[in-house]
């Protein structure tokens, strides 16, 4: 058999030294699975403990009207045939229905937000909560009876309510109520199948004309939690709000006309007009006494307010370039060792590797106390000095160690930019990725790699 080349020697070794490297790097991974998933279980801890905030206080409030809630009674006069003594005679019968029960929708309908928020906690974690300031005005046009012709030939009002629904009634700090610019009495309870909770305000029909009108104006403070929502059943509706959160995310069928968002707050406007609301087809579906309304959720729109600074969302975010981080330490680290002589055994791999694997594990417990900003500095300096002062005797000096775990901290800061610029994460991180094959393939251009290793050691 022929002896082995110096080449292939080196070459062999090379080989062999980057397998060690990969299964280190696998192993690795097993581990950084397993802090994902402690993420996952801190962040579904995180959303009961919301729950239960909304749960003892007020769930996210979803505003459904105002609706006019009509019902009248019908008197019907209806004529059959019998037979008597063998002879058929026609015998007429006055049969009443007692209630007809229909819903309208105003004519006009405006409301006004303001929210002002604060931050609930139970332990670590919390749930953001907000007061309404809301203001609403109405216009409803009055309907008219059914006239009298055919079966019918009577008919007469029984009752009307103004309704409106809210999420969660426990909200429901103050309200006001005036109809035609009198102060009104106002119940608890929407009366309506399809609205789990809400308030009713019973309103006269005495005095009602055809072509008529019904002035609505509230006043009320509502509290909810996380998220404001809008089902404005109207031929024409303005909607707007103004908030002191300057994290809004918009959800629904409608997206608002002019959003403005700033670091003190954001304010927004809907506008239906009669073609586009499709109120008034929406509700000649709805039966006031069914459980379910067809077609309320399409015209639904909302407002969720985000927390830019969850923690938990940031670090599964850092936790998805965590295989990236580990590969360019240890090319770096490989490339120095073959370019500089020097020798690293794969248990200093490991260990350095475990250390870019723990940093995940106190970035997540410490933005738990501290936030995530200061979280990931004093995580990433930490981890940075300990890798850079563990490889300075393998590396040949501390020059060269202190000089990798500056490295090693210029990667856990591209890494922030990358998790603070969400919406370019993508394209910072190719010209990153790029910047560097295009430094490794310039630096290492004049390197005659046939003999690399044979003067070393």
């Amino acid at each position: 058999m022929a002896p082995v080349s110096t080449t292939e020697r080196v070459c062999m070794r090379a080989f062999l030294k980057l397998l060690l490297i990969g299964a280190v790097l696998i192993g690795l991974l097993i581990p950084i699975f397993l802090l994902k998933g402690l993420v996952y279980e801190r962040q579904e801890r995180g959303r009961e403990v919301a729950e239960e905030i909304a749960r003892a206080s007020s769930r996210a409030q979803d505003l459904v009207g105002p609706l006019l809630v009509v019902s009248w009674e019908e008197t019907l006069r209806r004529e059959r045939r019998v037979r008597q003594n063998g002879k058929e005679e026609e015998v007429r019968q006055e049969l009443t229905r007692v209630r007809v029960r229909r819903l309208f929708a105003p004519e006009t309908l405006e409301i006004d937000n303001r929210l002002s928020t604060r931050e609930r906690h139970r332990g670590l974690f919390g749930a953001l909560v907000y007061t309404d300031q809301l203001g609403m005005k109405a216009r409803f046009a009055l309907p008219d009876l059914p006239p009298v012709e055919g079966e019918r030939i009577a008919s007469r009002w029984l009752s009307a309510a103004l309704v409106l629904g809210v999420g969660d009634a426990r909200g429901i700090q103050r309200i006001g109520v005036r109809v035609d610019g009198n102060e009104q009495r106002v119940e608890p309870g929407s009366t309506l199948g399809f609205v789990a909770e809400g308030v009713n305000v019973p309103v006269s029909t005495a005095g009602w004309i055809s072509g008529g009108a019904l002035a609505l104006e509230l006043d009320a403070q509502l509290q909810g939690t996380q998220s404001l929502q809008w089902s404005p059943l109207a031929g024409e509706a303005r909607v707007s709000v103004e908030a002191d959160w300057p994290h809004p995310s918009f959800q629904g069928e409608r997206l608002p006309d002019d959003p403005k968002v700033t670091e003190a707050g954001f304010s927004a406007q809907w506008s239906l007009t009669r073609l586009s609301s499709q109120s008034f087809q929406t509700l000649s579906r709805c039966d006031p006494d069914a459980n379910y309304c067809e077609g309320l959720n399409a015209v639904g729109f909302g407002v969720r307010l985000m927390d830019p600074v969850d923690r938990y969302v940031k670090t599964d975010r850092a936790m998805k370039y965590a295989l990236l981080l580990l590969v360019l330490v240890f090319g770096a680290v490989f490339f120095t060792e073959v370019l500089r002589s020097v020798e690293v055994h794969p248990l200093q791999y490991g260990l350095v590797g475990a250390a870019l694997a723990i940093f995940f594990l106190l970035l997540l417990s410490l933005s738990e106390h501290l936030g995530f900003g200061w979280a990931y500095l004093l995580a990433a300096a930490v981890c940075s000095a300990l890798i850079g002062s563990y490889m300075a005797p393998a590396l040949g000096g501390r020059r060269r160690g202190a000089l990798f775990g500056a490295l090693v901290a210029l990667l856990y800061a591209v890494l922030y930019g990358l998790l603070q610029s969400e919406d370019y994460a993508l394209l910072m991180g190719s010209v990153l990725l790029f910047a560097l094959l295009a430094g490794v393939m310039l630096a290492t251009r004049r390197v005659d790699w046939g003999r690399v290793g044979r003067d070393s050691r």
